[in-house]
């Protein structure tokens, strides 16, 4: 059709070809392949970097095991599984290893009580020693409840106390939760409700991590960073860390022994 050809001839006239000069010119495929490897070396190094960081670290504190804040008091708000109150005077000049834990803990908490039970066997014959686990949640963690997990786990002994609060009320739970932040460090973080609410058992996110008092009050720690590494003792084994906390335990009971 005429009238067809005239139309295809006029949208042919009007619509220009791209000029393709005119597009931004993209890399060649040899300058593409050299900034992958680029990226991936950059990578590699911050790797390597950071493990060298770590590694120098670690050799800074071999053998050192700083002091850091010193214990004076605890909230007087402490009773164990019998419903006896405690109090850290008590224990006072016994090399003391202190941590965290609540009963409905679906992840971390038995792990660390469990790396706290093979420190009881291997120095709770030391009068000198003692383990303490104070639960986060004593508003829930009730003396008997406490005591009957604590008997289900097999953990017992005068020389490992679990410790949770005289009344169990908020105030005493958040007075407890805030004396373990200003005093040891230890965070702790209630979950948002919503993820509560789809798993009421899960209710905190707390520091895996032991806490070590020598014979004179203060705390040793392992590494003097308070950021790059948690200033205190892993709850597990991590290579983050200069060395296992048995070996520090030895270490201070050693000095008490010498009366240094």
């Amino acid at each position: 059709m005429p009238g067809g050809e005239a139309l295809e001839r006029s949208i042919t006239m009007s619509s220009p070809e791209l000029d393709q000069s005119q597009l931004p010119a993209s890399p060649p495929p040899s300058r593409r392949t050299a900034l992958a490897v680029c990226l991936v070396l950059m990578a590699l190094g911050s790797v390597v970097w950071f493990n060298y960081y770590l590694k120098v670290k670690q050799d800074v504190m071999k053998g050192r095991l700083p002091k850091k804040q010193s214990v004076e008091k605890d909230p007087g708000l402490f009773v164990d599984v019998n419903g006896k109150e405690r109090r850290l005077e008590e224990v006072k000049g016994k090399v003391i290893v202190l941590s965290y834990l609540y009963t409905t803990c679906p992840r971390g908490c038995a792990g660390v009580a469990d790396a706290m039970k093979r420190l009881q066997d291997e120095f709770g014959s030391d009068p000198r020693f003692q383990l303490i686990s104070v639960s986060l949640y004593p508003e829930h963690d009730r003396p008997e409840l406490l005591k009957s997990w604590t008997e289900t786990k097999g953990f017992k002994g005068e020389n490992w106390w679990f410790l949770t609060t005289k009344n169990g009320t908020e105030a005493e739970g958040n007075e407890v939760r805030k004396w373990m932040m200003n005093t040891f460090k230890i965070s702790v973080q209630r979950k948002p409700e919503e993820q509560i609410r789809e798993n009421p058992a899960d209710v905190w996110d707390h520091s895996l991590v032991m806490v070590m008092i020598d014979h004179h009050g203060s705390v040793r720690t392992p590494t003097d960073n308070d950021y790059f590494w948690h200033p205190f003792h892993a709850a597990f084994d991590d290579s983050w860390y200069p060395r296992p906390i048995g070996e520090d335990v030895k270490k201070v009971l050693e000095e008490a022994a010498k009366g240094e």
